[in-house]
């Protein structure tokens, strides 16, 4: 008797349990986790409040008053009316006022973000050593996020890692081409146009080598670029899980976009909490093709670099605005994450306008704190009551722990990125961390300082000095 009363016991247990389980999969919260491309910190309107032309700086303000066909307050004006949802998202959850990108520079951002790492542990700091490097095996931390029972998928820019470079050979050797596996990218431009034409057709440029894919770094699902760049019309280097999408004719940011809702969707339909990593084209260059008429009528100062530039902001906005209405209609708006950033420092200058990385100085590849200074918000309704500004020392490389925190998931040992859980929902006074050192180089050719350069874009870049950040 006494033996089955430990059996009933033991049994009761398990079920509550699973019971408990159970609660936790459904109160787990979906997740959004948005990023533009290059964005200024106050070309989001609500990082730009109280600020004026005297905050933007001053060798900026200079080139726009002999170059430009606009004035400082005609870019204001502009940009005020061009992220309703997202300014209203970031007041009414947590904003931090003193976040800092992980680099300077997209690729080892975007490695540092995934990872939670500082990418200089691994001797990355530029592009090229991101792309040569690549992801360790298990160190996306997208992982941590699935393993807690999330269905997990990553659209638009991807920028970790290098291409397929067997896709390349494959062509080569069709080709007739003697030792394949030594031709370099450089040498396939200059020497062989027409097989790089080919490959650019059948999207070798966005390709990633398997080592590095999504769907090996714990991703369910992918539609995206590994590139710097993805024009906004007929892009050509967009890849849907391992196989290439053809020509992408329509505007991206409304087909990411279609892609989110459309994961979302079968997310939910299966009962899964969802996370959903919406790294937009937007605001990287090319910008001058034309954003599509029903978000560009919105603006009307007349001066197409600041109307068409904010244009393709708003049609992010209103990207996420569509997001937010679909999960409101489903149910599931107030117990969903969103978290929005930029992977660096704003490349302002030319078609990317003021108030650019207002108040600070430099832009995108310098080690000035516009290169590295980014918006950051959490939107939580469910969790975040009262809105808070916070302004502690903070990083993107802690944007994917807090995450996992909340998805109630273990965050692995060793990480620079720390969960911002208790400063987000316990209003926690006090550091987060006492100092943030970032090594990189001080370039000018990302942004308006570049005319100040003796040398073509490439070889600036090679040339540039190296330091730290601190």
């Amino acid at each position: 008797m006494q033996n089955f009363n430990r059996i009933k016991k033991s049994v009761a247990w398990v079920i509550a349990g699973l019971l408990s389980a159970s609660a936790l999969a459904v109160e787990q919260p979906n997740i959004l986790f948005i990023m533009l491309d290059d964005f200024g910190y106050s070309q989001l309107e609500a990082y730009s409040r109280g600020l004026t032309a005297e905050d933007c700086d001053p060798k900026l303000l200079e080139l726009v008053g002999k170059h430009a066909k606009y004035t400082p307050e005609q870019a204001f004006e502009q940009m005020r009316k061009a992220s309703p949802t997202l300014s209203r998202m970031a007041d009414q959850g947590v904003r931090f006022n003193n976040a800092f990108a992980s680099s300077n520079l997209c690729a080892p951002a975007r490695m540092g973000v995934a990872t939670g790492i500082l990418q200089n542990r691994w001797g990355v700091y530029r592009n090229i050593d991101a792309e040569g490097h690549g992801l360790k095996p298990h160190s996306h931390l997208a992982e941590r996020i699935r393993e807690s029972g999330y269905a997990t998928a990553h659209i638009g820019k991807w920028h970790i890692g290098s291409r397929d470079r067997d896709m390349a050979v494959r062509y080569l050797k069709k080709g007739g081409i003697a030792n394949p596996g030594h031709v370099s990218l450089g040498s396939l431009f200059k020497n062989y146009p027409e097989m790089m034409r080919a490959l650019n057709d059948d999207g070798y440029m966005g390709s990633v080598a398997p080592k590095d894919h999504p769907l090996n770094h714990g991703f369910d699902y992918y539609f995206g670029y590994n590139m710097w760049e993805c024009i906004f019309y007929n892009a050509k280097n967009v890849w849907e899980n391992f196989a290439h999408a053809g020509v992408i004719k329509d505007y991206n940011t409304e087909v990411f976009t279609d892609k989110a809702l459309a994961f979302i969707e079968k997310s939910l339909a299966s009962k899964k909490p969802f996370y959903v990593q919406l790294h937009y084209h937007t605001a990287h260059h090319p910008l001058k093709p034309k954003a599509p008429e029903n978000y560009l009528n919105r603006f009307n100062s007349g001066v197409y670099t600041i109307d068409n530039f904010y244009a393709h902001i708003f049609a992010v906005d209103e990207g996420i605005r569509r997001i937010e209405e679909f999960l409101r209609e489903r149910g599931e708006h107030d117990n969903t994450i969103f978290v929005f950033t930029s992977d660096n420092g704003g490349s302002i200058g030319g078609g990317s306008p003021l108030p650019g990385n207002a108040p600070f100085s430099g832009h995108k590849g310098m080690l000035n704190l516009g290169g590295f200074r980014v918006p950051l918000f959490f939107h939580w309704p469910e969790m975040i009551k009262k809105p808070l500004e916070k302004d502690q020392l903070i990083s993107t490389l802690d944007i994917l722990p807090t995450l996992i925190d909340a998805a109630g998931g273990r965050l692995p040992k060793g990480l620079d990125g720390k969960s911002l859980l208790p400063w987000m929902l316990d209003d926690k006074d006090g550091r987060v961390r006492n100092n943030l050192a970032i090594g990189g180089i001080h370039a000018r050719v990302w942004g308006f300082s570049g005319h100040t350069s003796f040398f073509s874009h490439n070889r600036s870049r090679e040339k540039a000095p190296s330091g730290y950040f601190v």
